[in-house]
């Protein structure tokens, strides 16, 4: 079998080594290099979290599975991944065989979503989370994300801005109802920041 992802079309939608540490600041934070990376270490039992030291802003990823609970770990059917959910020409840079282009993907912005429960909605307590991924790989029929989750963004705010998202629509349902791995040309950190999504502004 190929290793080279396969496009399906969505029906129902119409397109519309050893880490470095330097201590900076108050003494409460470590930030370590680590490769490409910058491990973002808070002290006092606060998590981990990972970020490209040279992020693209001009694509990001979005994940949608379908769980109770979000957690580090996704899994996106191999036939489910770039798909026509993403862009032809977009498809042509990332969807390469065998994942080669995952040191790019992952120098991409990411969103983690949880389907919506009711089609083009959701409940008001629902929450996406934003971050990057630190590891990316594919098994058998399957692909699998370690996702270092930075913040989390109410849902439903993300439904709202299906256009600025470039999120495939149609009249009751929305990209947020099918499980799958996309990536859109949209610059997500400065959306992010435009519509005010996160409360407390900080890298993203």
């Amino acid at each position: 079998m190929s290793d080279e992802l396969q496009v399906q079309t969505p029906t129902g939608l119409q397109v519309q080594g050893s880490p470095t540490f330097q201590q900076t600041g108050s003494g409460n934070t470590q930030i370590g290099y680590i490769g490409q990376q910058i491990n973002h270490i808070t002290m006092g039992g606060m998590p981990q979290i990972i970020r490209p030291a040279n992020p693209n802003h001009e694509y990001y990823n979005l994940f949608v599975i379908d769980q109770e609970q979000m957690d580090s770990l996704v899994a996106i059917p191999r036939h489910q991944s770039l798909n026509a959910f993403t862009a032809e020409e977009v498809r042509k840079i990332y969807a390469l065989p065998g994942l080669a282009a995952a040191e790019e993907i992952k120098r991409l912005p990411s969103l983690f979503v949880i389907r919506n429960r009711f089609g083009n909605h959701t409940t008001p307590d629902q929450c996406a989370g934003y971050g990057y991924i630190v590891d990316i790989r594919q098994k058998s029929d399957t692909i699998i994300v370690t996702a270092s989750i930075s913040h989390v963004i109410r849902q439903e705010k993300l439904n709202a801005l299906e256009s600025e998202l470039q999120l495939l629509r149609a009249p009751e349902n929305n990209e947020l109802d099918s499980v799958h791995w996309a990536i859109k040309r949209v610059n997500l950190p400065q959306l992010i920041q435009e519509k005010k999504l996160i409360e407390i502004m900080d890298v993203l």
